[in-house]
């Protein structure tokens, strides 16, 4: 019996956000794809000094029990690097993931802005936002344009396909890349089409807003802190409503200290609830309750210039939507794809706004019990089924 051996690059699988969400169900396809035939190994290493041999360091049973996945055949592969201090020891340690991946028949780089290179039979790189080139980065002398040249030729001919999660993503693919037929775009897999039915209830609805995302001031900050500053500036306005951040958090020292601001703003009022590493059944239920969806990924930063910092899809939206939870949501990224201005929810520019489009569904039950149906009618555009059909067209076309 060939069985196939498939190698994913995500060292982030500790956060549990969308991404990781995105990559289980990726692996949860290669799974049925090869009817079981194939062994998956999620290579992570220890990025900002976590501890992979920590006790407490994600499993695939976390993985499963967050997603509600089944995976079978998927295991997680420990490697130790040092953090890299030079270019040359960054370039040793891209080296060591790479030569790694020769040892198999499919590589899946699902590593956000990573410019490692695909060496398995077959190559996918699965883009959550695509990298610099390394050219642009460089210093102005010959040689190390020639050099960044060679590594941004190598790089790109590495991989049979690039795969974007979102027209936004795509756009700034071909921007960087040109990739011409290489590329497509598969939207992130949000649930099954049979999920949908009944989510939403309005009986069920309380004056809730929450929010969605991993609590980290990294580069893909979901901005937690300036959107609780939001709740609470206008907090008689909206003393009738809760608001309800959930999210996984780190261990991180800067995260922690993050997560503890939060905690300290919000507990200057005694309507805004932290739920910290969220169980997956919790969520549900507080997408179920919520009338109000917010999301400020992106907030303060120029798009044009820091594309990279925007939500590029937004999983957590979409969710909301199919429980009729009615997205108020930053003006940006991969968020214009997913809400249409007064329709299925509002696009804001500034925490005015935000306030602003949050009060006008606040006091108007028939317009939000509208955008709601609407909603749910939108994020059956974003199933599992789907993201399985197209997935399977790409690996058919590159006879995986």
């Amino acid at each position: 019996m060939n069985i196939k051996k498939v190698l994913v690059l995500n060292p982030y699988i500790p956060t549990l956000g969308g991404g990781e969400k995105h990559m289980g169900y990726m692996c949860q396809f290669i799974e049925k794809y090869y009817n079981y035939d194939v062994t998956i190994d999620i290579l992570v290493h220890n990025y900002n000094e976590v501890d992979i041999h920590a006790d407490d360091y994600v499993t695939i049973d976390d993985i499963n029990n967050q997603f509600g996945l089944d995976l079978k055949n998927t295991h997680i592969r420990k490697l130790d690097i040092e953090k890299p201090t030079t270019k040359l020891e960054f370039l040793h340690n891209k080296q060591t993931i790479e030569n790694i991946s020769k040892e198999y028949d499919l590589f899946i780089n699902f590593m956000f802005l990573s410019k490692h290179m695909g060496r398995a039979k077959v190559n996918i790189y699965q883009c959550m936002f695509p990298p610099h080139r390394f050219v642009t980065e460089m210093q102005d002398s010959f040689w190390q344009k020639m050099v960044g040249r060679f590594y941004d030729y190598k790089f790109f001919h590495s991989y049979q396909s690039m795969i974007a999660n979102s027209r936004y993503t795509q756009h700034w693919l071909a921007t960087y890349w040109k990739p011409d037929k290489k590329e497509t775009c598969i939207y992130p897999p949000v649930f099954n089409e049979n999920e949908i039915e009944g989510r939403y209830v309005e009986s069920k609805k309380e004056n809730i807003i929450v929010s969605v995302g991993r609590f980290f001031v990294a580069a893909h900050s979901k901005k937690q802190l300036e959107m609780v500053e939001f709740f609470v500036k206008h907090h008689d306005e909206l003393k009738d409503y809760q608001y309800h951040l959930a999210g996984a958090v780190s261990n991180l020292p800067m995260d922690i200290e993050y997560l503890n601001k939060i905690k300290a703003l919000a507990a200057t009022v005694d309507n805004v609830f932290i739920h910290e590493n969220c169980p997956f059944d919790e969520l549900m239920d507080l997408y179920s309750r919520a009338k109000i969806f917010w999301h400020g990924t992106g907030y303060g930063i120029d798009e044009n210039k820091e594309p990279e910092k925007m939500e590029h899809f937004g999983i957590t939206t979409v969710e909301a939507m199919s429980y009729g939870a009615v997205p108020v949501v930053i003006n940006k990224g991969g968020q214009k794809e997913t809400v249409e201005q007064g329709v299925n929810g509002f696009r804001w520019n500034d925490g005015e706004e935000c306030i602003k489009y949050t009060l006008k569904l606040a006091n108007d039950d028939a317009l939000r019990e509208k955008m709601a149906k609407i909603s749910v009618e939108r994020s059956k555009d974003y199933s599992i089924e789907e993201f399985y059909r197209r997935h399977e067209e790409v690996f058919n076309e590159l006879h995986i």
